[in-house]
Protein backbone atom coordinates (compact mmCIF):
# COMPACT_ATOMS: atom_id res chain seq x y z
CA UNK A 1 0.00 0.00 0.00
CA UNK A 2 1.06 3.52 -0.74
CA UNK A 3 2.59 5.46 2.07
CA UNK A 4 2.28 8.97 2.42
CA UNK A 5 3.57 12.31 3.65
CA UNK A 6 0.96 13.12 6.92
CA UNK A 7 -1.83 15.15 6.24
CA UNK A 8 -1.84 19.07 7.31
CA UNK A 9 -3.30 20.16 10.65
CA UNK A 10 -6.77 20.97 11.03
CA UNK A 11 -8.05 19.37 8.09
CA UNK A 12 -10.98 16.47 8.28
CA UNK A 13 -9.98 13.13 7.56
CA UNK A 14 -11.77 9.61 6.97
CA UNK A 15 -9.93 6.57 8.22
CA UNK A 16 -10.75 2.73 8.54
CA UNK A 17 -10.53 0.63 11.67
CA UNK A 18 -8.16 -1.96 11.28
CA UNK A 19 -8.32 -3.25 14.81
CA UNK A 20 -9.42 -1.74 18.40
CA UNK A 21 -9.33 -3.20 21.89
CA UNK A 22 -9.89 -1.34 25.24
CA UNK A 23 -9.15 2.73 24.13
CA UNK A 24 -6.72 1.90 21.62
CA UNK A 25 -7.34 1.30 17.95
CA UNK A 26 -5.02 1.54 14.85
CA UNK A 27 -6.43 3.38 11.98
CA UNK A 28 -6.10 3.61 7.92
CA UNK A 29 -5.69 7.37 7.73
CA UNK A 30 -4.20 8.44 4.17
CA UNK A 31 -2.24 5.33 3.81
CA UNK A 32 -0.69 5.44 7.09
CA UNK A 33 -1.70 3.42 10.00
CA UNK A 34 -1.71 4.51 13.41
CA UNK A 35 -2.83 4.06 17.06
CA UNK A 36 -6.08 6.32 18.34
CA UNK A 37 -7.13 6.66 21.49
CA UNK A 38 -10.83 6.02 21.28
CA UNK A 39 -12.62 8.60 23.12
CA UNK A 40 -13.92 7.83 26.57
CA UNK A 41 -17.59 9.41 26.15
CA UNK A 42 -18.41 6.82 23.34
CA UNK A 43 -17.35 3.74 25.36
CA UNK A 44 -19.63 5.02 28.16
CA UNK A 45 -22.73 5.81 25.23
CA UNK A 46 -22.18 2.05 24.00
CA UNK A 47 -22.60 0.45 28.04
CA UNK A 48 -19.46 -1.42 27.43
CA UNK A 49 -20.25 -2.90 23.70
CA UNK A 50 -17.40 -2.13 21.92
CA UNK A 51 -17.41 1.41 19.95
CA UNK A 52 -15.45 0.46 17.38
CA UNK A 53 -14.39 -2.67 15.34
CA UNK A 54 -12.45 -3.53 12.47
CA UNK A 55 -14.38 -2.90 9.23
CA UNK A 56 -15.71 0.84 10.63
CA UNK A 57 -14.68 4.14 9.11
CA UNK A 58 -14.28 7.36 11.37
CA UNK A 59 -13.84 11.21 10.85
CA UNK A 60 -10.49 12.17 12.64
CA UNK A 61 -8.48 15.63 13.05
CA UNK A 62 -4.84 15.71 13.08
CA UNK A 63 -4.07 18.01 16.48
CA UNK A 64 -0.57 18.40 16.85
CA UNK A 65 0.96 14.47 16.80
CA UNK A 66 -2.32 13.01 17.62
CA UNK A 67 -5.07 12.13 15.61
CA UNK A 68 -8.79 12.52 17.46
CA UNK A 69 -11.87 10.70 16.89
CA UNK A 70 -14.53 13.34 15.93
CA UNK A 71 -17.41 10.98 14.65
CA UNK A 72 -18.49 7.23 13.84
CA UNK A 73 -19.51 7.31 10.01
CA UNK A 74 -22.91 5.11 9.63
CA UNK A 75 -22.58 1.65 9.31
CA UNK A 76 -23.82 -0.51 5.92
CA UNK A 77 -24.13 -4.07 8.16
CA UNK A 78 -22.83 -5.58 10.86
CA UNK A 79 -21.62 -9.18 12.11
CA UNK A 80 -23.09 -9.40 15.24
CA UNK A 81 -23.35 -12.03 18.35
CA UNK A 82 -24.79 -11.79 21.28
CA UNK A 83 -22.30 -11.39 24.07
CA UNK A 84 -21.24 -14.60 25.95
CA UNK A 85 -21.78 -15.14 29.57
CA UNK A 86 -23.92 -11.93 29.93
CA UNK A 87 -26.91 -12.21 32.16
CA UNK A 88 -28.49 -9.34 30.35
CA UNK A 89 -28.71 -9.16 26.49
CA UNK A 90 -25.98 -7.32 24.97
CA UNK A 91 -24.61 -7.26 21.36
CA UNK A 92 -20.98 -8.26 20.29
CA UNK A 93 -20.27 -6.45 16.70
CA UNK A 94 -17.35 -8.25 15.63
CA UNK A 95 -16.97 -5.98 12.49
CA UNK A 96 -19.08 -3.91 10.16
CA UNK A 97 -19.12 -3.05 6.59
CA UNK A 98 -18.49 -6.09 5.01
CA UNK A 99 -19.16 -7.29 1.54
CA UNK A 100 -19.42 -10.90 2.06
CA UNK A 101 -18.95 -13.35 5.25
CA UNK A 102 -17.63 -16.69 4.90
CA UNK A 103 -18.40 -19.06 7.36
CA UNK A 104 -15.51 -21.47 7.52
CA UNK A 105 -15.92 -25.18 8.02
CA UNK A 106 -13.16 -27.90 9.17
CA UNK A 107 -14.74 -31.35 7.30
CA UNK A 108 -12.39 -33.15 9.88
CA UNK A 109 -9.66 -32.55 12.30
CA UNK A 110 -11.49 -31.37 13.89
CA UNK A 111 -14.71 -31.62 12.50
CA UNK A 112 -17.22 -28.50 12.39
CA UNK A 113 -20.84 -28.85 13.95
CA UNK A 114 -23.60 -27.78 11.47
CA UNK A 115 -25.58 -26.34 14.57
CA UNK A 116 -22.38 -23.88 14.28
CA UNK A 117 -22.19 -23.20 10.74
CA UNK A 118 -26.14 -22.76 10.78
CA UNK A 119 -25.67 -20.24 13.52
CA UNK A 120 -23.15 -18.10 11.93
CA UNK A 121 -24.86 -18.11 8.64
CA UNK A 122 -28.07 -16.51 10.02
CA UNK A 123 -25.77 -14.27 12.29
CA UNK A 124 -24.41 -12.76 9.04
CA UNK A 125 -28.37 -12.89 7.36
CA UNK A 126 -29.60 -11.17 10.23
CA UNK A 127 -26.87 -8.43 9.86
CA UNK A 128 -27.15 -7.63 6.22
CA UNK A 129 -24.38 -9.50 5.01
CA UNK A 130 -24.25 -12.23 2.04
CA UNK A 131 -23.03 -15.33 3.69
CA UNK A 132 -20.90 -18.29 1.61
CA UNK A 133 -20.27 -21.34 3.06
CA UNK A 134 -16.17 -22.52 2.87
CA UNK A 135 -15.97 -26.44 3.29
CA UNK A 136 -12.25 -26.40 4.38
CA UNK A 137 -9.71 -29.78 4.82
CA UNK A 138 -11.10 -31.60 2.41
CA UNK A 139 -8.30 -33.31 1.48
CA UNK A 140 -8.47 -35.80 5.11
CA UNK A 141 -12.03 -37.04 3.80
CA UNK A 142 -13.23 -39.28 1.34
CA UNK A 143 -16.22 -38.30 -1.20
CA UNK A 144 -18.92 -39.69 0.73
CA UNK A 145 -18.10 -36.92 3.41
CA UNK A 146 -18.01 -34.45 0.62
CA UNK A 147 -21.30 -35.47 -0.46
CA UNK A 148 -22.79 -34.48 2.98
CA UNK A 149 -21.75 -31.33 3.09
CA UNK A 150 -22.74 -30.28 -0.10
CA UNK A 151 -26.30 -31.99 0.05
CA UNK A 152 -26.54 -29.90 3.79
CA UNK A 153 -26.01 -26.62 2.34
CA UNK A 154 -26.42 -26.62 -1.37
CA UNK A 155 -29.07 -23.78 -0.87
CA UNK A 156 -27.92 -22.03 1.90
CA UNK A 157 -25.67 -19.80 -0.08
CA UNK A 158 -22.78 -19.80 -2.27
CA UNK A 159 -20.48 -23.28 -0.92
CA UNK A 160 -16.63 -23.44 -1.70
CA UNK A 161 -14.50 -26.45 -1.00
CA UNK A 162 -10.88 -25.72 0.12
CA UNK A 163 -7.51 -27.13 1.04
CA UNK A 164 -5.48 -24.92 2.68
CA UNK A 165 -2.95 -27.64 2.70
CA UNK A 166 -2.98 -28.24 -1.19
CA UNK A 167 -4.48 -25.43 -2.38
CA UNK A 168 -7.21 -26.72 -3.71
CA UNK A 169 -10.06 -24.31 -4.18
CA UNK A 170 -8.47 -22.00 -3.26
CA UNK A 171 -8.55 -19.24 -6.47
CA UNK A 172 -12.51 -19.10 -6.04
CA UNK A 173 -11.85 -17.99 -2.79
CA UNK A 174 -9.32 -15.23 -4.53
CA UNK A 175 -12.06 -14.17 -7.09
CA UNK A 176 -14.42 -13.20 -4.43
CA UNK A 177 -12.00 -11.78 -2.38
CA UNK A 178 -10.46 -9.10 -5.16
CA UNK A 179 -11.43 -5.67 -3.81
CA UNK A 180 -13.85 -6.48 -1.42
CA UNK A 181 -13.86 -6.08 2.73
CA UNK A 182 -14.46 -10.16 3.33
CA UNK A 183 -14.67 -11.82 6.83
CA UNK A 184 -13.72 -15.25 8.08
CA UNK A 185 -15.28 -16.47 10.94
CA UNK A 186 -15.88 -20.26 12.29
CA UNK A 187 -14.50 -21.52 15.31
CA UNK A 188 -10.80 -22.50 16.16
CA UNK A 189 -8.99 -24.81 13.98
CA UNK A 190 -11.04 -24.44 10.91
CA UNK A 191 -7.70 -23.22 8.66
CA UNK A 192 -9.06 -20.05 8.48
CA UNK A 193 -5.56 -17.71 8.90
CA UNK A 194 -4.08 -20.92 7.36
CA UNK A 195 -6.53 -20.08 3.78
CA UNK A 196 -5.55 -16.34 3.95
CA UNK A 197 -1.78 -17.77 4.35
CA UNK A 198 -2.23 -19.13 1.44
CA UNK A 199 -4.46 -16.45 -0.57
CA UNK A 200 -1.15 -13.78 0.24
CA UNK A 201 1.77 -15.43 1.64
CA UNK A 202 3.74 -12.58 2.91
CA UNK A 203 1.12 -11.70 5.67
CA UNK A 204 2.11 -14.96 7.34
CA UNK A 205 -0.32 -15.15 9.75
CA UNK A 206 0.08 -17.14 12.88
CA UNK A 207 -1.60 -20.98 12.86
CA UNK A 208 -0.94 -23.91 15.42
CA UNK A 209 -1.87 -27.64 15.08
CA UNK A 210 -4.92 -29.06 16.50
CA UNK A 211 -4.58 -30.02 20.15
CA UNK A 212 -3.89 -34.12 20.10
CA UNK A 213 -5.07 -34.01 23.78
CA UNK A 214 -8.53 -32.79 23.17
CA UNK A 215 -8.83 -32.78 19.54
CA UNK A 216 -10.00 -29.19 19.39
CA UNK A 217 -8.73 -25.92 17.63
CA UNK A 218 -6.09 -23.62 19.79
CA UNK A 219 -7.05 -19.99 19.56
CA UNK A 220 -4.31 -18.13 17.69
CA UNK A 221 -5.84 -14.97 16.59
CA UNK A 222 -7.04 -13.18 19.83
CA UNK A 223 -9.15 -10.43 18.02
CA UNK A 224 -10.56 -9.41 14.86
CA UNK A 225 -8.18 -7.74 12.25
CA UNK A 226 -8.34 -6.31 9.01
CA UNK A 227 -5.41 -7.38 6.83
CA UNK A 228 -5.00 -6.02 3.18
CA UNK A 229 -4.41 -8.29 0.42
CA UNK A 230 -2.06 -8.31 -2.39
CA UNK A 231 -4.27 -8.91 -4.72
CA UNK A 232 -6.56 -5.72 -3.72
CA UNK A 233 -9.23 -5.97 -1.02
CA UNK A 234 -8.98 -6.82 2.78
CA UNK A 235 -9.55 -9.53 5.16
CA UNK A 236 -10.81 -9.91 8.66
CA UNK A 237 -9.32 -12.74 10.49
CA UNK A 238 -11.43 -13.16 13.63
CA UNK A 239 -10.67 -15.64 16.78
CA UNK A 240 -12.28 -18.84 16.65
CA UNK A 241 -16.07 -19.08 17.78
CA UNK A 242 -17.37 -21.90 19.90
CA UNK A 243 -20.78 -19.92 20.48
CA UNK A 244 -22.89 -17.86 18.43
CA UNK A 245 -26.25 -16.34 19.29
CA UNK A 246 -27.35 -14.23 16.73
CA UNK A 247 -28.19 -10.67 17.42
CA UNK A 248 -31.43 -9.05 16.59
CA UNK A 249 -33.41 -12.56 16.04
CA UNK A 250 -37.28 -12.62 16.16
CA UNK A 251 -39.85 -15.13 15.10
CA UNK A 252 -40.60 -12.72 12.04
CA UNK A 253 -37.35 -12.51 11.02
CA UNK A 254 -35.49 -15.83 11.61
CA UNK A 255 -37.31 -17.30 8.54
CA UNK A 256 -35.37 -14.92 6.10
CA UNK A 257 -32.42 -15.89 7.72
CA UNK A 258 -32.54 -19.15 5.91
CA UNK A 259 -32.53 -19.09 2.44
CA UNK A 260 -34.38 -22.61 1.91
CA UNK A 261 -37.01 -21.67 4.45
CA UNK A 262 -37.42 -18.41 3.08
CA UNK A 263 -37.89 -20.09 -0.67
CA UNK A 264 -40.62 -22.68 0.50
CA UNK A 265 -42.51 -20.37 2.75
CA UNK A 266 -44.43 -18.35 -0.16
CA UNK A 267 -45.82 -21.86 -0.51
CA UNK A 268 -46.90 -21.84 2.71
CA UNK A 269 -51.15 -21.52 3.57
CA UNK A 270 -50.81 -18.98 6.17
CA UNK A 271 -48.48 -16.06 5.95
CA UNK A 272 -47.60 -15.49 9.20
CA UNK A 273 -46.65 -19.58 9.21
CA UNK A 274 -43.73 -20.38 11.84
CA UNK A 275 -43.37 -23.67 10.09
CA UNK A 276 -43.17 -25.35 13.43
CA UNK A 277 -46.72 -26.98 14.31
CA UNK A 278 -48.62 -25.28 11.41
CA UNK A 279 -50.71 -27.36 9.24
CA UNK A 280 -50.41 -26.69 5.57
CA UNK A 281 -46.69 -26.15 6.39
CA UNK A 282 -45.05 -26.38 2.81
CA UNK A 283 -41.98 -25.96 4.76
CA UNK A 284 -42.57 -28.90 7.05
CA UNK A 285 -43.64 -30.92 4.08
CA UNK A 286 -40.67 -30.12 2.51
CA UNK A 287 -37.97 -31.48 5.34
CA UNK A 288 -35.74 -34.25 4.64
CA UNK A 289 -35.89 -33.33 0.77
CA UNK A 290 -33.42 -31.78 -1.12
CA UNK A 291 -34.82 -28.76 -0.81
CA UNK A 292 -34.61 -28.74 3.64
CA UNK A 293 -31.57 -31.12 4.70
CA UNK A 294 -33.10 -32.49 8.09
CA UNK A 295 -30.22 -30.85 9.93
CA UNK A 296 -31.51 -27.10 8.64
CA UNK A 297 -34.36 -27.15 9.90
CA UNK A 298 -33.76 -28.94 13.18
CA UNK A 299 -31.45 -25.68 13.48
CA UNK A 300 -34.30 -23.45 12.64
CA UNK A 301 -36.27 -25.33 15.37
CA UNK A 302 -33.89 -24.59 18.27
CA UNK A 303 -33.10 -21.18 17.41
CA UNK A 304 -37.06 -20.14 17.48
CA UNK A 305 -37.10 -22.05 20.28
CA UNK A 306 -34.38 -19.87 21.98
CA UNK A 307 -35.90 -16.19 20.65
CA UNK A 308 -39.30 -17.62 21.57
CA UNK A 309 -38.10 -18.28 25.47
CA UNK A 310 -36.10 -14.41 25.23
CA UNK A 311 -39.03 -12.82 24.87
CA UNK A 312 -40.54 -14.74 27.56
CA UNK A 313 -38.31 -14.03 30.30
CA UNK A 314 -37.83 -10.81 28.94
CA UNK A 315 -41.60 -9.89 29.51
CA UNK A 316 -41.94 -12.05 33.17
Amino acid sequence: MSRRCPPDQGEMFQGLVLWAIGNRARILVSGREYMVDIPGRWRLDLHGARPLVPGDYVSLKLEGDLWRMIDLLPRTNEFTRRTPGMKKDQPQVIAANIDRALIVAAAAEPPTPTGLVDRLLVTAELGGITPAIVINKIDLISPDQLTFWEKTYRYAGELFFTSALTGEGISRIVELIADRTILLAGKSGVGKSSIINRIDPTLDLKTARISKATGKGRHITSATELHWIEIGGWVADTPGLRECAPWGMTPENLTDAFPEIRRLADRCKFRDCRHFKEKGCAVREAVGSPELPVSRYKSYLKLLAEVQANRTSRHR
